[in-house]
Parts: C-alpha cells; sequence; structure tokens
C-alpha cells in the first residue's frame, strides 16, 4: 500500500546527511526503504574536487606523466571517474556502511535476547491460565500446571449472543484453576497482548467479579508464538490440537519460564532488535544459539525434567541430548559419563550446569562443579550450614570478600585455588540453599535509578476506552501516569507496550530525561507519559519528567552525502545521477578518441 509506505519512511523525506554521521538505524531503514520502493536515495559528491584529487594523486605517484598534454590527462580523469570509480565508489561505501549497520544490529538483538532469556521468572511454581486474545477465532486458552504440562485447552467465543456462554466457561476455567491452589492465592492470568488483549482483558476481569475469584493479569509479549505453533516440535506435543489452539500454550510459558519458552522461537519472529528481519537468517541462528547457551550456562537445568531443546543448549551438550532423555532417570550427575557418546571431557564441560534434583548426592542439585566438592563440603562445615535449610548468618553480597576474608584465605591455601574460586563456591552454595534462581536476584528486572522519572508510582493502566480508540487516545494526550512494559530496545530508543490495541510506543532517547537507555531491560516495567499520537505512531516519555510533544521542524538538509527522497507516489526524476554520468562518460570518449585520429 503506497499511503502506508509513505507513511512508514515519511522521516526520510528530504532526508539528507554526511555518510560517515549516518546512523546505523537510519542506514537500514534507507535500506529498507529503497527495497521497497517507497523511497528513492542518490550520493551527491563533489565531482570536481574528486577529480582534482585523482590529478594530484596520479601526478604524486607517476611524475613522468606530467609530460603529458595536460588536455588528455584530464579528459582520462574524467572519463574514469564519471564512467568507473563514481559508481564503485559509492557502492562500495554504502556496502562498508550497511556492513557496519549489520554488526551493531546484531549486536543490539544479542544484548535484547539475552535480557529477554534472563528475564524473571514466575518467583515460584504456580498454575497459570494463559490467554490467547482473538476476535472472530476466540479466545484460546490454556491450564498449564506449574512446570508448564498442559492441563487443559478450550477456545471461548465470546461475541454477540455467545457472550453469555463464554463468560459462563471462563468463569469455570478460572474455578478450575483456583481449585489447584491454596484459598488465599489469586489465579495468576497470562494474556497475550496481540489483537484483542483488551477486550480479553476486560472479558477477564467482568468474569472474575461474576465469579468472585481474584486474578493477577500479566500482560506477555506474543511474538514468536504462533509461529512456534506450526513447529515440528509443537505439533509432535499437540498431535491432536491445531495450532491455532496451543499458541496459548507458549503464552503462559513465557510467564512461567522465559528461558525454557523463547529459545523454540525462530529468532526473527521474537521482535528483538533493530531491523532483524533484513539480517542474515544464518548469523541469527548462530547469535541465538551462543546467546541461549550463556543464559542455559547462568540458569543451568534439571537434567530430568528440561525439554530437549533446552538440553541442546547446554554447553557441550548440543548433539547428546536426545542420548540423554533416552537414559532417564539419572540418579547423579556421574551417571551422564555413562550416555552414549558422552566422555570425561564433555562431562567437565557440562556438568556443573546439570542439576539433579532429589538425588543420591545433595551437591549434583546445586551449580557446583564437581571438581569443587570438597571445597563446598569444607565449606558447609565450616559456617556450619545445611543444604536444605536457609543460612541466618549471610552478609549482603557486595561484603563477602570483605566480611569472610580469613575463611577465604584459609580454604584458598587449604585447597590451593584462588579466592575467586572459593566465592563462587559459596555463591552456588547460597543460591541453591535460598532457592534462589539467579535471574531473580533483581527481581523487578531493573538496575539502581537515581530519579523518580519512570517510576511506577501513582501509574495506572490504560484505560480501556483509550486502548481500543486511537482518535480518543489522541485527544487525551499528553495522558500521563500510565504502566508501560519494555518489549524492545533500538540504538533511538525503547519500544513500549503501554496497552494499547494499535502497538507499541517509541520511547525515544531525547524523553529519557536522566535516565539512561542502557538501564532498560526487556520485560521491565516503567512509567510513561503519552505525549503524542499520529497515524497510530505513539510518542512517549518517562513519567515524572512533565514532557510535552516536540513540534515538529522540517528536516535539515547537509549537502555532500546521502540523500532519500520523495515517497512511492512522489514525482520521479527524470535522470538518474549514475544514468547522466554514464550519458557524460560516451561524450567524452568520443572526444578523446577524435583527439587520438587528429594526432595520427
Amino acid at each position: 500500500d503506497d499511503d502506508t509506505a509513505i507513511n512508514k519512511y515519511r522521516n526520510y523525506q528530504d532526508f539528507s546527511c554526511l555518510l560517515v554521521r549516518c546512523k546505523d538505524f537510519q542506514v537500514l531503514a534507507i535500506r529498507r526503504g529503497v527495497q521497497q520502493k517507497a523511497i528513492k536515495m542518490a550520493f551527491d559528491v563533489d565531482g570536481e574536487k574528486m577529480k582534482r584529487t585523482i590529478q594530484w594523486k596520479v601526478r604524486q605517484l607517476h611524475p613522468w606523466m606530467n609530460r603529458w598534454n595536460g588536455q588528455v590527462m584530464e579528459d582520462a580523469i574524467q572519463d574514469a571517474w564519471s564512467r568507473l570509480l563514481r559508481r564503485r565508489g559509492t557502492t562500495r561505501l554504502w556496502m562498508l556502511k550497511c556492513k557496519e549497520a549489520e554488526e551493531r544490529a546484531m549486536q543490539v538483538f544479542q544484548d535484547n535476547l539475552r535480557d529477554a532469556l534472563l528475564a524473571p521468572p514466575l518467583p515460584r511454581p504456580l498454575h497459570v491460565l494463559a490467554v490467547d486474545p482473538g476476535f472472530k477465532a476466540g479466545n484460546k486458552c490454556a491450564i498449564l500446571g506449574p512446570n508448564g504440562n498442559v492441563v487443559r485447552l478450550e477456545t471461548i467465543s465470546y461475541l454477540g449472543s455467545q457472550r453469555a456462554n463464554g463468560m459462563k466457561r471462563l468463569g469455570e476455567l478460572l474455578q478450575n484453576v483456583k481449585s489447584m491452589m491454596n484459598n488465599d492465592e489469586q489465579v495468576v492470568v497470562a494474556l497475550g497482548n496481540g489483537s484483542g488483549s483488551q477486550e480479553g482483558r476486560a472479558l477477564l476481569e467482568e468474569v472474575s467479579n461474576k465469579v468472585g475469584i481474584p486474578i493477577d493479569i500479566h500482560l506477555v509479549n506474543e511474538a514468536g508464538a504462533s509461529v512456534w505453533s506450526v513447529t515440528q516440535a509443537a505439533k509432535d506435543e499437540f498431535p491432536n490440537e491445531p495450532p491455532s489452539a496451543i499458541a496459548a500454550v507458549s503464552i503462559g510459558r513465557r510467564l512461567q519460564n522465559p528461558l525454557h519458552d523463547l529459545i523454540k522461537v525462530p529468532p526473527k519472529s521474537l521482535g528483538l532488535g533493530m531491523y532483524q528481519h533484513d539480517l542474515s537468517e544464518k548469523e541469527l541462528d548462530e547469535k541465538l544459539h551462543l546467546t541461549s547457551v550463556d543464559a542455559v550456562a547462568t540458569v543451568g537445568v534439571d537434567i530430568n525434567t528440561c525439554s530437549t531443546e533446552i538440553l541442546q543448549k547446554v554447553p557441550g551438550l548440543t548433539k547428546l541430548a536426545s542420548k540423554i532423555v533416552k537414559a532417564r532417570p539419572l540418579r547423579k550427575r556421574s551417571d551422564l559419563i555413562n550416555v552414549p557418546g558422552l566422555g570425561p571431557k564433555t562431562f567437565e564441560n557440562c556438568a556443573a550446569f546439570c542439576r539433579v534434583e532429589h538425588g543420591t548426592e545433595a551437591l549434583d542439585a546445586t551449580l557446583v562443579h564437581p571438581e569443587s566438592y570438597d571445597i563446598a563440603r569444607w565449606l558447609l562445615k565450616h559456617f556450619n550450614w545445611n543444604l536444605s535449610h536457609v543460612p541466618s548468618n549471610v552478609p549482603p553480597r557486595e561484603e563477602w570478600s570483605t566480611h569472610w576474608k580469613s575463611s577465604l584465605v584459609e580454604a584458598s591455601e587449604k585447597f590451593g585455588v584462588s579466592q575467586e574460586r572459593i566465592l563462587s563456591v559459596i555463591e552456588n552454595l547460597v543460591d541453591s540453599m535460598t532457592g534462589l534462581d539467579p535471574r531473580l536476584r533483581n527481581v523487578n528486572g531493573t538496575k539502581p535509578v537515581a530519579s523518580t522519572a519512570g517510576s511506577l508510582n501513582g501509574c495506572v493502566l490504560l484505560p480501556p476506552e483509550l486502548a481500543s480508540n486511537a482518535t480518543a487516545l489522541q485527544q487525551a494526550c499528553p495522558k500521563r501516569g500510565i504502566v508501560g512494559t519494555v518489549r524492545n530496545i533500538a540504538d533511538f530508543g525503547a519500544f513500549v507496550d503501554f496497552g494499547s490495541a494499535h502497538g507499541d510506543g517509541l520511547l525515544h532517547t531525547s524523553c529519557l530525561g536522566p535516565i539512561s537507555l542502557d538501564s532498560l531491560l526487556i520485560g521491565q516495567q516503567i512509567g510513561v507519559d503519552i505525549l503524542n499520537v499520529d497515524n497510530d505512531r505513539v510518542s512517549l516519555g518517562l513519567s515524572g519528567l512533565g514532557l510535552i510533544a516536540a513540534a515538529k521542524r522540517p528536516p535539515s538538509k547537509i549537502s555532500s552525502g546521502i540523500r532519500a527522497k520523495g515517497g512511492a507516489n512522489s514525482q520521479r526524476r527524470k535522470y538518474s545521477t549514475f544514468d547522466t554520468q554514464r550519458s557524460g562518460s560516451r561524450k567524452h570518449s568520443d572526444s578523446i578518441a577524435k583527439r587520438r585520429k587528429t594526432a595520427r
């Protein structure tokens, strides 16, 4: 659609800047716009300056050419520049700039992916009601057990005459989940943030009030859930269910344990990064694998219960995961050596990341490497700790090295290892005794912020009447104090899900105030102000800053750089820069030929 393309790339109509100053996201946006024929791009180069530079360089390298006729030299340089060097030079510079931008985009994807994979899970295993919202197709619902196992799948239609029956069936699902939980607990609901999410939230709240069951709704990013539902792994797990009915399973599992579910989704479908659809799929897959391996190594896995997909991400077990699954149950870590193809070296690499719960060796349930079991046993005895009890004499982590200085020195001398290794063993022991998931050390998923900007204090969810009506939202701007969730981070800002049915809003770097973009994490909840809505493009600012929508300014033009012009419906030029140069080069070639003929 031409109008959609023009609106999408309107920031690049009459855009001009020096190529060296063109930012990575601008390069990627211009390249995509040119490929989609929504904009046109041309290079504005000072040809005369380039020809003088070439002439000076030629005479410097080859002084004997100074004896040539000056006009012949000038014509030769003109021919070389206009017919060959201009196009090749600008093309090469543009390709190098695109490559740099792709490398930056790949790094942004990797950083965002790591944040998403290491997003905090639920503080403790709970039953979850997962809802994939929809309209005509209905709400696809799934009741999941504490470990992500599917208890029940159901599709509920609620439009028109089906609303009363839909509310009744949804109430039965809530009662079903409630019967599996303690009486004083709220029913946790994972609601997808796609089309129909606001209507789904209103329906859930209405049913909750009607049946008297309190609910705790979590808005979950559903990017890639439908893609996973048509994969072979999903078909193997749910052979008798249509793909549309099982996307809710992925939504619920993302809330329970993001790491275990997101690694199953193709990287381009995760909605993370900056123009990741234009990047090499092979390189994205490689980044996904490496980042997943790093994330799994940080958290560890239960060797007897984890899925094959997560087991493949354990360092050293990529090709051995299926064999380990067949060898289950394993009673201790050392049983891994009995798996065909898993030798001592591989065991040494993977042992620390594989836990065995309720096995014959208590330390197998920790992330302590078997090589450090002697150190761990000495520390447990020295501090009078028990793996089955939460220790009471543990100071804050930042004080460990000073508070336990003498113990670290004693253990280091006794076992002949560094104090850093002793601290690492202590950390693993404390995490195991407290049952603390490494992802929950900062349970809010945030870094300390020395400001009230972005605080959730006083913030509320976006009212339903504004969430589904872009015109009403535009008239209400600026709308302050809205709860939002960071979904993606790019170099120019963060995309925040603030509860609108029309998509995420952009929190530009200029609207962050004292907060650094690096301090935001995927999945983090922040307070935002909705500053402006323009053709479904929403501009946000951090709450507490009192920002207002910026006035529109005409784009600045800087000569001697790259220029992107117009839109799909803009009037096309009668000529292109390169075509003009090729025409000129033929004239100069004819002139050179005539002079050579006259000389002969």
